[in-house]
């Protein structure tokens, strides 16, 4: 695995790491229905109150999630030398088709690539599990992905997402449950604009102190409150909360089909004290060299208004730098294409 870490991902261990799902509200589980009924009694009395503008948003295009139905588990997998979609298809049960869609492949994958395999065929061959954190992506062209995590207040949210209109460009969002509770109509907005979403749990805990069924909860809750407010999936990428991690919550992640994502630059818009537009519009474009942003993934968050009045900096710097904005999914192709959002 030499040289690995040079295309972003951090090979933490080895173990088998495939979990079983039950049907729960569409979505498979690998919650026996008692232990999801503990966990929700277990949910902590917060309350993550988000200001909801006054105005009307037109409600998304439904976008059906692929259907997993089959899928007994998952692993996470990097894609070995002289492997292909088939030869790693043929392992799991089940086809390159599944790979592609599931994991938003276009085009070759390359060598190095990490990758959520469902595993369709009960009989077929177990696979070894990685823990695997991604950090940029593999794309060659002048790509940068901006990712915004929303688990506080929305009031920025608008400001952004019309920025985001005029300029015509997708990016990705990581939403916690909470969020989605308290702002489903910003939610359907973000999908209807066509962004990308990922799961950053219901409550924003450090998973690093919860067992493994509470973390299962965290994720799958949060999957099936996004379907229910927009009809779209949270798979297959999943942030961990304040960027703590370790091999088991990966593994935990991995097993119920999502790809544990990290970043490449921190822009610091909820480290320390409050920080201005400039400052995050300087760290975002100039902390690295041109050559180091291709394929960088920008953490940022939803609830900063100072982020969301610096993203127009922002991208008429990365114009001048020849670089462009675009889904995570984008840049984690090595051309740089993406698929349609909702598989």
């Amino acid at each position: 695995m030499a040289g690995l870490a040079s295309l972003g991902l951090l090979i933490l261990g080895s173990s088998r790491g495939v979990g079983q799902e039950a049907q729960a509200d569409a979505v498979r589980s690998a919650i026996p229905a008692a232990e999801v009924a503990m966990a929700l009694r277990a949910e902590p009395a917060i309350e993550i109150r988000a200001a909801i503008p006054m105005q009307p948003i037109p409600m998304p295009t439904s976008r059906s999630p692929l259907d997993m139905s089959r899928a007994s588990g998952y692993a996470g997998h990097i894609v070995g030398r002289d492997e292909t979609l088939e030869s790693i298809a043929a392992k799991a049960g089940c086809t390159a088709q599944v790979l592609r869609a599931y994991d938003h492949i276009v085009g070759p994958v390359s060598q190095g690539r990490a990758i959520i395999v469902p595993l369709v065929n009960a009989s077929a061959p177990q696979m070894e599990s990685k823990p695997v954190l991604v950090e940029r992506g593999l794309t060659r062209r002048p790509y940068v992905a901006l990712t915004f995590d929303a688990g506080s207040t929305a009031e920025p949210l608008p400001k952004l997402l019309q920025t985001l209109r005029d300029h015509h460009l997708k990016v990705t969002f990581f939403v916690t449950g909470f969020w989605v509770r308290e702002n489903p109509a910003l939610l359907q907005q973000i999908v209807a604009d066509g962004h990308e979403l990922g799961n950053h749990s219901l409550t924003h805990p450090d998973m690093r102190h919860l067992e493994d069924i509470r973390i299962k909860h965290e994720l799958l809750e949060t999957e099936r409150l996004v379907r229910n407010a927009t009809g779209a999936t949270s798979r297959p990428y999943f942030r961990p909360p304040y960027g703590a991690y370790n091999d088991r919550v990966l593994q935990v992640a991995e097993s119920l089909g999502y790809l544990p994502i990290y970043w490449t630059l921190d822009c610091l818009d909820s480290v320390g004290a409050r920080k201005s537009p400039e400052f995050i519009a300087d760290r975002v474009t100039r902390k690295l060299s041109r050559e180091q942003m291709v394929g960088a993934i920008v953490l940022m968050h939803v609830d900063s208004m100072a982020t969301a009045d610096a993203v127009p900096t922002i991208l008429s710097r990365y114009a001048e730098m020849g670089l462009s904005v675009v889904t995570l999914s984008e840049v984690l192709n090595e051309g740089g294409q993406s698929v349609a959002v909702g598989r």
